[in-house]
């Protein structure tokens, strides 16, 4: 049976003060600007061994050694002449992923069995030297949504052997393999799918721990490391036994509706454990429905203990964002709770970090570099998925709102405001409405201007398309009603109080309206039909990607019609 444990956050804390860390819990207030960019081009140059990555930073040749997560990386940052680190709590789940479609994981005696195999303080201790956060609920400690008693399979072989052996996998005692209950004949080999311990080496090593663990109780589970887009592209089809990787999440609890509906098991879906128990979707759509914040905790709470039962994921760590930058070349980077200072997700750094001179102070204009770990595989944003392809769209795309780098409470941006109302879909029953007010004056790249009819387009082609990335955003959406140049109303089929985040607003209609296969489109790769030198990859962020050379770097310029470019005349 799962034992109900309490995880102490102490240990982080006191790790924070212990390295005395900017973006700290109880640092100061983070201070930023809301315009920018001040820096006139990044060079992002594609660095995916980690020890390359450590000598370019060293060198000068990259102003970030960002998401540092091995202790020696940690220790060595520590005493690098000018590197100046931040660290805040994170957003982040580290995890090992189950395909329960597929027999024997969709057996919860198997899964059940891993867990018990898994000694997450072993890996934290061995990988990290103590400096993760241990993780067993399905959202992260710094989440108000967080519910720290959910039960969990504490590590012993002991409790592995015995549930495998009460559900009939018995072990041969001559090979000393586990024999499935269905055949009579050994278990077939079950593969940990990792990146290569050149792009990530903890997480490689992390899933070979694993598998080495489970073979001591005779599951045949083996590691395979494996090159990253080929291993998105397996996941995306669900063609895998099992697999570790991160998720980087947000303030939202909603995610657990986008991972783990049954909704949302479709190729190259959220869902990839492929979990479909009607009991937890009920809950799930209590939460993604809750009209008020009271009964989305509820039901978070009650969907986490399924979750904790079932097993989709085994949640292994949460690590504390932790980057370190050159001061000597760069300030502005600013520390966002529960994003880090470098996180994609941080749009703060992208409009604040400025150069500086020889004394330190902060210069306009120029050029920096920041590595990128893997190749970026897809830079069409409706087919992206990586974090490596969202380090350069991020910077690319703008957004409605905008979240306060200190208290991630909603900010106006592209839209200067916006009213939430209710609607009756049909008689007797009620939805919400969102009325989205843009700002005037926005124009994307390419100088057209941005307007609600982009926000409607954006909508209504998600949605007519079916694109899996964006299925929790449009699921819901009944009508968008374009009222005038400038505001649009969103009407949902339901009361959300999350309906308020539901909204996208980045294919910008004179290049998209063209698109008849959202998939095979590569907007990076197609000239622009008016400016030459151009692409049709057109946002409304800071920057604009001017050239990618795969295998080489990544080249963004600053976007000359960003809206935000200097602070208002006054």
């Amino acid at each position: 049976m799962p034992k109900k444990v309490r995880l102490p956050i102490v240990l982080m804390l006191a790790f924070a003060l212990a390295l005395g860390l900017a973006g700290a819990p109880g640092a100061a207030k983070v201070a930023y600007e809301p315009w920018g960019p001040h820096v006139d081009e990044i060079i992002m140059p594609i660095i995916k061994e980690s020890e390359a990555r450590r000598i370019a930073f060293e060198r000068g040749e990259s102003v970030v050694w960002a998401g540092l997560t091995k202790p020696e990386d940690i220790d060595r940052a520590k005493v690098i002449p000018n590197a100046d680190m931040t660290m805040t709590l994170g957003f982040h789940m580290f995890y090992l992923c189950f395909n329960m479609r597929e027999y024997p994981l969709a057996d919860q005696a198997v899964r059940q069995a891993i867990a018990h195999c898994t000694d997450r303080d072993n890996i934290i201790r061995t990988l990290f030297k103590g400096y993760m956060l241990p993780m067993t609920s399905f959202i992260p400690q710094v989440s108000p949504f967080y519910k720290a008693d959910v039960p969990v399979y504490p590590f012993s072989h002991a409790k592995a052997a015995e549930v495998l052996d009460k559900a009939g996998y018995k072990l041969d005692p001559v090979t000393k393999k586990r024999i499935d209950p269905k055949t009579g004949k050994p278990m077939r080999e079950l593969k940990i799918f990792t990146p290569t311990y050149e792009v990530a080496p903890t997480s490689a090593e992390l899933g070979k721990m694993i598998a080495d663990s489970c073979q001591k109780v005779g599951l045949p589970v083996v590691p395979e490391p494996m090159d990253f887009p080929v291993m998105l592209d397996k996941l995306d089809i669900m063609e895998f036994d099992m697999y570790c990787l991160a998720w980087n999440l947000s303030r939202n609890p909603t995610s657990l509706y986008s991972f783990f509906h049954s909704s949302q098991d479709v190729e190259a879906g959220y869902n990839r454990p492929g979990i479909r128990d009607p009991e937890l979707d009920k809950l799930l759509e209590d939460l993604n429905y809750a009209p008020d914040l009271k009964t989305a905790k509820t039901a978070s709470d009650k969907a986490q203990l399924i979750l904790a039962r079932e097993m989709p994921y085994v949640p292994l760590y949460s690590r504390p964002f932790i980057d370190a930058f050159r001061k000597d070349l760069v300030t502005g980077y600013v520390p966002m709770k529960g994003y880090g200072a470098a996180s994609y997700n941080n749009m703060w750094t992208t409009l604040n970090i400025r150069r500086v001179d020889r004394s330190g102070r902060p210069i306009e204009g120029g050029t920096i570099r920041w590595t990128l770990d893997e190749e970026p595989k897809n830079l069409n944003p409706c087919v992206a998925s990586s974090a490596y392809e969202w380090e350069v769209l991020s910077r690319i795309y703008d957004g409605l709102q905008a979240m306060d780098p200190d208290t991630l409470d909603d900010m106006p941006w592209m839209a200067r405001k916006w009213d939430v109302g209710v609607w009756e879909p049909e008689p007797g029953k009620k939805g919400t409405v969102v009325t989205w007010y843009i700002n005037k004056g926005i124009k994307w790249s390419d100088g057209q201007p941005f307007t609600a009819e982009d926000v409607k387009f954006t909508m209504d082609y998600l949605k007519a398309n079916q694109v899996p990335r964006y299925k929790p955003t449009t699921d819901d959406v009944v009508k968008v009603e374009l009222i005038d140049k400038y505001t649009v109303k969103i009407y949902y089929q339901n009361v959300s109080y999350w309906h308020l985040y539901r909204v996208a607003e980045f294919l910008p209609k004179h290049i998209w309206q063209d698109v008849k296969d959202w998939k095979t489109f590569e907007p990076w790769k197609e000239p622009h039909p008016k400016i030459k030198g151009y692409s049709k990859l057109v946002g409304h962020g800071p920057y604009i990607l001017k050239e990618y050379r795969p295998g080489e770097y990544v080249r963004l310029v600053k976007n000359p019609n960003y809206w935000r470019l200097n602070p208002p005349s006054k």
